[in-house]
């Protein structure tokens, strides 16, 4: 039987429901912009009851095309679907920028996406400084670091000096300050390529040590005797400490000034013989007996004395030096005067006569000249002068009551400057001597068989402190070769 109704299973009736209500899918993609937001309802003539959802840019309800994927270069992409302001991707190597978040590997150059490198003077990758820490090389002292690895001093510390791993202020700093053994250090803060240690501290050699001397990986105490040159020495084991504990350096040795050495002669950075020979009766005072007066040698009894102008008052005395095998000398200290100075002297006969050396020498030759050694606390200029019988009252040959009067003691002297190290000056009578003016009546020349004494004076206004030892009488050394420094006899 046939009948105009139509009977609906209830599985078809869902199915049919659900194709109803199910949405135009393409429609509502088309209403997608990558750039804006969804497009208004379309107005176009409904199909089944349902209109198409509409997008900007797209009418008549045709699909959309996303702009990141459209192979063109739209205003907001650095280059084609890429970079820019867009939502893209950003630009592979090679591709356009201007800006290095345009680019995958985050670098622009000359507008062209471009693979970093150590070398390219920007601090990209995960560099900590341009073009080093991270994957490229150590960065130098000074440098931004988040760890040791970023840095050459391996030692990366945050801004309170404390050791940074993985922070992100670091800076690169000086290992030998950081407080903890590290690097090449082979104790704490010292060794390698830090400081060298001090005594007892780890080691291994000895450039590690301040003495240079590394036993069992650890630093020994320097001594005169390690065959190493260390402390101050001038030479292995010579010199410098060494020579104040009686082991200056020999001839030939290495020397940084006259007490590096045993003969007190430093020339030229090496160690010398003394030329100048002292007979041990030729000594006018070697000041070892601790007094003033000079030893009995050659008939010669005086005793020192200090003099002045007067206008203030000086010192002297006899006190330990400890200069090489000398241990004792005379100090005169003096200032503030205004006249014509003052100084020390000795005489070498009782009430200032005349003394003639070659009375009392096994040669019966005259002397040609003195020699001492010396050393100021300043430099000093020292007149040293030799009073004899032409120039000194004691001679009674020049003028003391007037008219015209006091035209004694002007002298034969020599000039020497002396300095803060101790040296041997030696003066020749025959070459070295000039006379004050004003001696009455003007002496002929120098009289070394009829000398007075030797006097050290200092100028007015200076402020001294000198130092005088191993005062003596000399001969000339080469009187074939040499003929100009002996007293012709």
């Amino acid at each position: 039987m046939s009948s105009g109704i139509k009977l609906i299973v209830p599985g078809a009736l869902a199915l049919y429901l659900a194709a109803a209500c199910t949405p135009d899918l393409d429609s509502l993609s088309a209403g997608y912009s990558p750039n804006g937001g969804n497009g208004s309802s379309g107005s176009g003539a409904a199909a089944g009851g349902m209109g198409n959802a509409g997008n900007a840019g797209n009418t008549g309800g045709s699909p959309g095309v996303d702009t990141c994927e459209n192979h063109k270069k739209d205003a907001n992409e650095s280059d084609v679907d890429c970079g820019g302001s867009s939502i893209c991707k950003r630009c592979a190597t090679d591709l356009h920028c201007t800006l290095n978040s345009d680019c995958e590997l985050e670098f622009c150059k000359n507008k062209i996406c471009t693979a970093p490198t150590c070398t390219d003077k920007v601090r990209n990758q995960d560099e900590t400084g341009v073009d080093c820490g991270g994957t490229c090389k150590p960065c130098e002292l000074g440098v931004s670091c988040s760890s040791k690895d970023d840095c050459t001093t391996e030692y990366c510390a945050d801004p309170d000096g404390a050791i940074c791993s993985g922070c992100d202020n670091g800076v690169c700093s000086d290992h030998c300050k950081s407080g903890v053994a590290e690097s090449d250090e082979t104790d704490k803060d010292c060794g390698g390529s830090c400081p060298p240690c001090g005594d007892a501290r780890r080691c291994n050699e000895g450039a590690d040590c301040v003495s240079k001397v590394c036993s069992n990986k650890v630093c020994l105490a320097a001594t005169c005797s390690d065959a190493i040159k260390n402390q101050d020495e001038s030479d292995k084991d010579c010199g410098g400490a060494c020579a104040a504990m009686a082991k200056a350096c020999g001839i030939g040795r290495i020397c940084n000034g006259p007490a590096d050495c045993e003969s007190w002669v430093c020339t030229e950075g090496k160690c010398t013989a003394d030329l100048i020979t002292v007979a041990p009766n030729a000594i006018i005072d070697d000041y070892e007996d601790g007094n003033f007066s000079l030893p009995a040698k050659e008939a010669r009894v005086g005793a020192w004395y200090q003099f002045g102008d007067g206008t203030s008052s000086a010192t002297y005395s006899v006190v330990t030096i400890k200069r090489g095998a000398s241990i004792k000398g005379l100090e005169t200290k003096g200032k503030d005067f205004t006249s014509w100075g003052s100084g020390v002297g000795v005489d070498f006969a009782p009430a200032k006569a005349p003394y003639d050396p070659s009375a009392h020498t096994e040669d019966k030759m005259l002397y040609d000249g003195i020699t001492f050694w010396a050393r100021a606390e300043n430099n000093l200029s020292v007149t040293v002068a030799f009073p004899d019988e032409d120039t000194d009252p004691g001679g009674g040959k020049c003028t003391t009551a007037g008219p015209p009067a006091g035209m004694c003691d002007h002298h034969y002297t020599s000039f020497v400057a002396v300095t803060p190290n101790w040296q041997r000056f030696t003066i020749y009578f025959k070459t070295d001597l000039t006379l004050e003016a004003g001696t009455i009546p003007t002496p002929m020349g120098f009289k070394p068989n009829a000398m007075i004494s030797v006097q050290f004076r200092m100028q007015a206004g200076a402020s001294y402190d000198l130092f005088i030892d191993d005062l003596a009488f000399v001969k000339c050394p080469d009187r074939v070769n040499h003929p100009e420094q002996c007293w012709v006899q």
